[in-house]
């Protein structure tokens, strides 16, 4: 997104010139473009996509993609050797998320008053060669339709974690991600949106951005100097994401700014999450964010996520501003509302609250609790999963591990490493569920006083299940390879015979659910309604009572 679009009309005088200059031979080429006779394969009907910098001319099985000759302000294209240079940046660096769309650089020659693409003769322009997608593939379009699930969510999350865990991390500029130039980026958007919609942006979302700046100031800090600040995609919205048999690709990232591509990845994952809140898909982001912490454990990109969806929002409606300069005033302002309501339900007050799972092994609440969260849009803490991670975007092994690994002071620590997990969660404002055992007193105390401390509410959720069936459970999944539980036969005897039932007080915040239904009813809003009730019960609001052990 450029931080400062300038009319045509206030330009200088030397960058009008400089674009009327490019401009000598633009129409001729462009009219070529759009004909069939340029390509040497077949083109049939040629579409032309124009957007602020480039133009795309959909021929055959080919897309092909050229820089205008323009400068907007944020970026010169005025120079032959700038666009040259741009094209060959859009192709490496899409290459690393859609190598399968991104084919190559081509040039388009000039023979006499004739164009054509990739053949002898006068350059006269390059272009971004692309192999043609399904547009209906696109995630908007598969939204739109009422298409768009888990399991494209999943694979988003997949793809884009393995691309944050591998992505470049020395920026070409220390500034980069700073808290400095985080809160410079907020500012200049807020300015600008002021500006535009003649100051009717409401005061109290350029306040939150600037409170919320100087208060996530450590946060940034911490997020930069831990090497978070990585060459990522940097405009990847809905619309820049497609489906491809199972997998999704990730296309027409930010190649133009530095700046704009060389952020802390929970600002690119904020993106698609936003992107899915403006289209009430609340429960697919939660799923994308679900996945996408499952599989890096970055936990700590939690407190700054909500700070960037705002900034994405905004300038999403600063965008719908610009688009609309030509029309009565109050145009802009109604396409930009969607989003500026949407920034004002992420700043309002968040209501947090804690939820702990209660089981033995096989009794489903890791099935069961996956999908609560999406329905919910908390924070789901795997046991099983932070028990094998050493660190953030370190690779999940899931062979078993040593015995010493379950010894009870082993146990405990992990259980002290969830404890901290949980209230960074909380601390960020996200409702947390932890998806343990519990079958302990003394740690469901150390959480229910981890509640107190932070006046949230907490629940017990006690999933449970015929004997014979959490037998055949555990006994499937010692059987399946490349699970992340090591729970065998033996461990379910143990946690049968030593299991410390819940005291009078924590039956008070416990809801129980029988496990023993379709996969499908975990989906369910009917299937969680008791639990749903007591969230939304007035005390649910009030520092719990539950036991300390």
């Amino acid at each position: 997104m450029p931080a400062h679009f300038s009319p045509a009309h206030q330009r200088p005088v030397h960058r009008r010139q400089r674009e009327r200059l490019a401009q000598r031979g633009w129409r001729a080429l462009d009219r070529a473009m759009q004909r069939p006779s340029t390509y040497r394969h077949p083109a049939g009907r040629i579409r032309r996509i124009e957007t602020h910098i480039s133009v795309v001319y959909l021929a055959g099985r080919y897309a092909y993609k050229l820089k205008k000759r323009v400068n907007p302000g944020f970026v010169d294209f005025t120079q032959a050797r700038a666009r040259e240079r741009a094209c060959a940046d859009e192709f490496r660096l899409n290459r690393r998320l859609a190598r399968e769309i991104y084919r190559g650089v081509v040039s388009i020659t000039r023979r006499g008053g004739s164009y054509r693409v990739a053949t002898t003769g006068e350059v006269a322009e390059h272009a971004v060669l692309m192999r043609r997608f399904d547009e209906q593939e696109i995630f908007k379009a598969l939204q739109a339709r009422g298409e768009l699930g888990f399991a494209e969510m999943d694979a988003l999350a997949g793809q884009l974690a393995a691309f944050h865990r591998r992505s470049s991390r020395t920026p070409p500029r220390a500034v980069f991600g700073s808290a400095a130039f985080v809160q410079e980026q907020m500012q200049t958007v807020v300015e600008a949106l002021r500006r535009e919609t003649g100051a009717r942006l409401p005061a109290r979302i350029s306040a939150w951005c600037g409170s919320e700046g100087q208060r996530l100031a450590g946060h940034f800090a911490a997020r930069h100097a831990g090497g978070f600040v990585r060459e990522s995609h940097g405009d990847l919205h809905l619309d820049n994401i497609v489906r491809c048999g199972k997998r999704v690709l990730m296309f027409d990232c930010i190649e133009f700014d530095d700046a704009l591509r060389w952020i802390d990845i929970a600002s690119d994952l904020s993106f698609p999450l936003m992107d899915l809140h403006a289209c009430g898909r609340q429960d697919l982001a939660a799923r994308l964010l679900n996945g996408w912490l499952q599989r890096t454990g970055d936990f700590a990109a939690l407190p700054v996520l909500r700070y960037y969806m705002v900034y994405r929002a905004l300038v999403r409606a600063l965008v719908a501003v610009l688009k609309t300069r030509d029309q009565p005033p109050d145009e802009g302002l109604a396409r930009a509302m969607p989003y500026l309501n949407l920034v004002e339900r992420m700043i309002a007050p968040q209501r947090p609250y804690l939820l702990l799972c209660h089981g033995y092994s096989g009794s489903g609440k890791s099935v069961a609790s996956e999908a609560l969260v999406s329905l919910v849009g908390a924070v789901r803490l795997s046991s099983d999963i932070e028990r094998k991670r050493g660190r953030p975007f370190a690779p999940i092994d899931s062979r078993p591990l040593p015995a010493e690994a379950y010894t009870h002071d082993s146990i405990d620590r992990h259980y002290d490493l969830l404890l901290q997990l949980a209230q960074q969660v909380l601390l960020a404002g996200y409702p947390a569920l932890v998806d343990a055992t519990f079958l302990k007193s003394a740690h469901r105390a150390r959480f229910a006083a981890l509640a107190r401390s932070h006046g949230v509410p907490v629940f017990l959720l006690d999933f449970h299940a015929r004997v014979r069936q959490l037998e055949q459970r555990v006994q499937a999944r010692a059987a399946a390879s490349h699970t992340e539980s090591d729970a065998g036969p033996l461990v379910l005897i143990r946690q049968l015979a030593n299991e410390e039932p819940l005291s009078a007080e924590e039956m008070q915040r416990t809801v129980s659910f029988d496990t023993e239904v379709p996969l499908a009813d975990f989906g369910r809003l009917d299937y969680w309604r008791k639990l749903l009730r007591r969230l939304c019960e007035p005390e649910a609001a009030a520092p719990p009572e539950v036991a300390s052990g």
